[in-house]
């Protein structure tokens, strides 16, 4: 970056500065020095020049080291952050393994109880599979669902009873 020459005039004392930043910004900082002292001197008639530059130059001080010590905190907390999101990421990660280990441990054990509920081939008649009969269920086997179903009572279906007996026997039952 090239270096600009800047005069400044702060409270009625020049000075010629060399700064790489641009000639507005050294001006506004003049300005804030200039205004900071003579706040200073309007704060205390009996301070001079010299003390009131002084005391802002404390000041100014002061504020950069307040300001340093709040970014360097900052920067502490955004690392602290930075460590438990990459941890966090890698917990995710795991968990996203164990995830598809478990899913694919499923289909297997899926796939095992799929194989051990087909039915046997029935070999001992002709040896053709087609020939076993499928296996049927009696109708005291089968199993009612919802909370119509009352174990107490014999289930009985309507195939049974009649399709309307069996509606008249509900409908007297409430």
């Amino acid at each position: 970056m090239s270096k600009n020459k800047i005069k400044l005039n702060i409270c009625g004392i020049s000075c010629a500065l060399v700064s790489e930043d641009s000639e507005e910004y050294m001006l506004s900082v003049g300005r804030e020095v200039e205004d900071a002292v003579e706040a200073i001197t309007r704060q205390n008639e009996r301070a001079s020049l010299t003390l009131a530059a002084l005391i802002a130059a404390l000041n100014f001080c002061d504020s950069s080291h307040k300001a340093l010590a709040s970014a360097d905190n900052l920067r502490s907390q955004i690392k602290d952050y930075l460590e438990d999101s990459s941890r966090s990421r890698l917990e995710a990660d795991e968990a996203r393994r164990e995830i598809e280990k478990m899913k694919k441990e499923i289909q297997t054990l899926r796939a095992r109880l799929a194989e051990k509920d087909k039915p046997e081939k029935d070999t001992s008649s002709d040896g053709d599979p087609a020939s076993s009969a499928p296996v049927q269920r009696s109708a005291s086997q089968t199993v009612q669902k919802g909370s119509f179903s009352n174990p107490l009572k014999p289930t009985v279906t309507p195939e049974q009873e009649g399709f309307m007996s069996f509606f008249e026997k509900t409908g007297q039952e409430d």
